[in-house]
């Protein structure tokens, strides 16, 4: 990759970070704009900032999933304790 595509793809990522925050903070028509402005230089850099949130998630849920077995086992071995 040429180092001015790499570089448009970095803005691009920041961008898209940068309407992330400012969707956390609320400012709906900002985080469009920006995200805008990350698509028109490098469409594939939003979508891997989705595709990573997406694994996030995915992960979180899974960790959440398997917590929740934990605490049912614990309160099984409780119960039999008695």
């Amino acid at each position: 990759m040429a180092e001015k595509d790499q570089d448009k793809r970095d803005k691009a990522l920041d961008l898209t970070e940068a309407a992330l925050d400012a969707l956390d903070s609320g400012d709906e028509k900002k985080a469009d704009k920006l995200i805008d402005e990350a698509k028109k230089l490098d469409p594939s850099a939003v979508e891997e900032v989705v595709h990573d949130l997406e694994e996030a998630e995915h992960t979180s849920m899974a960790a959440e999933a398997d917590d929740d077995l934990g605490e049912d086992v614990e309160e099984k071995d409780e119960e039999a304790a008695g």
